[in-house]
């Protein structure tokens, strides 16, 4: 009896050590955008929008607009396997982790169907994909008011080729472009808007 007893003790702690050590996985998501698609007043977004987008007699620049994937360093930092991470809006569980490419490999990083993290300015880390381009979400569309005198920073097609900027004439600048340069895009267009108005549009180059 004292043995069927103690057997039951012994039983009963170790079912109980075992919950203390029970671990609780969590979910990673990436931070808010902060950007009020609605609402567009004073701030720089990642944008896709073609030569034709462009209202010339109104005035206006209809565009997508895209949010950069971000995730607190914080949350990063305190990552384990098992926690789901909330990748290309859709769960990523986290199987093994390695520091590797001066970020954090995640499942074996892009070349194994995982990704790769990278440590960005503000306390945040950005993911990024092939070429070390970011990964970005869809916000919605937007049609901002075209500034006066807004301007557009545009670069060559070659990485050595100088900046252009274009203060004047901005249509027939986008006219006289060659069919796919007339194309702009997340992965290197920023639109500047002030005030509720697009003041600067610039592109720059990338791989």
């Amino acid at each position: 009896m004292k043995a069927l007893k103690s057997a039951l003790a012994i039983a009963a702690m170790a079912l109980l050590c075992g919950c203390a050590q029970k671990v609780e996985h969590k979910s990673i998501a990436p931070l808010p955008a902060g950007i009020e698609i609605n609402n567009l007043q004073d701030c720089t977004v990642a944008a896709s929008f073609t030569s034709d987008d462009f209202r010339w007699m109104g005035g206006n620049l209809r565009m997508t607009v895209y949010n950069q994937v971000l995730y607190d360093a914080v949350e990063i930092s305190q990552m384990q396997v098992g926690d789901t991470l909330i990748y290309e809006s859709k769960p990523l569980v986290i199987n093994k982790m390695e520091n590797a490419d001066g970020g954090i490999n995640i499942n074996g990083g892009l070349e194994e169907g995982g990704c790769w993290l990278v440590g960005y300015e503000g306390g945040t880390y950005v993911a990024r994909t092939w070429d070390d381009h970011a990964i970005y979400s869809e916000l919605g569309k937007a049609e901002v008011a075209l500034s006066e005198d807004f301007i557009i920073v545009d670069c060559g097609i070659e990485p050595s080729d100088p900046v252009d900027t274009i203060r004047t004439e901005q249509k027939l600048y986008l006219e006289n472009l060659q069919d796919y340069r007339r194309e702009f895009n997340q992965l290197n267009t920023r639109v500047t808007i002030e005030n509720g108005l697009v003041t600067e549009i610039n592109r720059h180059w990338i791989p």
